[in-house]
C-alpha cells in the first residue's frame, strides 16, 4: 500500500516535457498488484500513472474508456521511449480524497502537486472505478488544472 502522500524525484528534460503533456491532457510498489479494493486500485493507477509515469503499468488496472485513453498515449510517446525516456527531475505529491459512490460506480479525487525547475503545478484528479469480473478497474480519469494557493 502507498502512502497517501509521497513524492519521487528524478532527472531529464524529456520527462519534465511528457508530464506536461499526460497531465494537461486528460500507488502499488513492491512488486505484488493492488488489493481488490476501489482505494487500493486507484492508488496503484495514480502511483503508476501520475508518479511514474508509466502508462503501460497503468493500463493493467484499467478498462473502457481509461483503456482507451492509455492505448492512445502510448502510441503518441513511442518514439519518445524509444530515444530511452526515463523520468526526470519532477517531483510529484499525491493527497487522495474520499471516496463517492455514483450508481454502481466509485470516484475518488486526487490532488496532485508537480515540483519542476519551473515551478510548482496543481491539478486535480478523478479517478472512476468499476467491478468488472470481480475487479476494480478505473474506467475514466479526468484531470484538471488547479489554481495554487497565493503566496501570503
Amino acid at each position: 500500500m502507498v502512502p497517501r502522500r509521497s513524492r519521487h524525484r528524478g532527472k531529464g528534460l524529456v520527462s519534465l516535457i511528457l508530464a506536461a503533456a499526460l497531465l494537461g491532457g486528460a500507488l502499488g510498489g513492491c512488486g505484488k498488484g493492488p488489493d481488490n479494493t476501489p482505494e487500493d486500485v486507484a492508488d496503484a493507477f495514480v502511483e503508476a500513472y501520475f508518479r511514474q509515469m508509466d502508462q503501460k503499468r497503468a493500463l493493467e488496472l484499467t478498462a473502457l474508456g481509461a483503456t482507451r485513453m492509455l492505448e492512445t498515449e502510448l502510441k503518441e510517446v513511442e518514439d519518445v521511449r524509444k530515444e530511452g525516456y526515463e523520468p526526470g527531475s519532477v517531483a510529484v505529491s499525491v493527497e487522495r480524497g474520499e471516496p463517492a459512490p455514483r450508481d454502481e460506480r466509485i470516484r475518488i479525487p486526487y490532488t496532485i502537486e508537480i515540483e519542476t525547475e519551473a515551478g510548482k503545478q496543481l491539478r486535480e484528479a478523478d479517478i472512476e472505478l468499476t467491478k468488472l469480473d470481480g475487479k476494480w478497474k478505473v474506467v475514466r480519469v479526468g484531470v484538471r488544472t488547479k489554481e495554487p494557493p497565493k503566496a501570503d
